[in-house]
């Protein structure tokens, strides 16, 4: 079973949710396209790690439900040693090369990350604040480990709207 796969399980643990909603979810921290999450769910289904619930409103949208084989698995892959966190920023790559740039150029760079920096920020602080509101010890807890995952996203953006304005600085001091 590939890692998207034991994540999705994990979402799930949570609460029952539709493909949408994991994909929404995920992107706290996991690239993943439709195509990839919804083949996953497929194959999750086929060993019986999920279940599929159809929705009364909508009959083509469904929810996908952990199983107990589907939350033994959690538990098991919980325990594996976790791999070291890959990195791809296309930004960095660029920032690299500062040295051949024009200032302008690195300084634009610059405002574009904070740019982004600032909409994910707000973007999880948002949500960090609808977990907040609840009220429901229930749901407080079952959204736990969540609001850890947005704490430390938002916590990220910060660091790196604080770099962004240190590197405009150095870019400022350059001749």
């Amino acid at each position: 079973m590939n890692t998207l796969s034991y994540i999705l399980l994990c979402m799930l643990v949570r609460k029952p949710c539709t493909g949408y909603e994991l994909k929404q979810y995920l992107a706290l921290f996991w690239e993943a396209h439709h195509s990839q999450i919804y083949t996953s769910l497929a194959k999750l289904l086929k060993e019986n790690y999920v279940s599929i619930e159809n929705d009364e409103k909508h009959l083509q949208k469904k929810i996908y439900h952990l199983t107990e084989k589907g939350e033994k698995v959690v538990n098991n892959w919980i325990q594996e040693e976790t791999n070291e966190p890959s990195q791809k920023d296309e930004f960095l790559a660029k920032i690299y090369v500062a040295s051949i740039l024009e200032k302008d150029t690195v300084k634009g760079l610059l405002f574009e990350r904070k740019q982004h920096q600032l909409k994910i920020l707000k973007q999880n602080q948002a949500k960090q604040e609808q977990i907040e509101q609840l009220s429901d010890p229930i749901e407080q807890k079952r959204n736990f480990g969540r609001s850890l995952v947005i704490q430390r996203r938002i916590r990220i953006c910060e660091e790196e709207l604080r770099w962004c304005q240190w590197a405009e600085e150095q870019v400022e001091q350059l001749k």
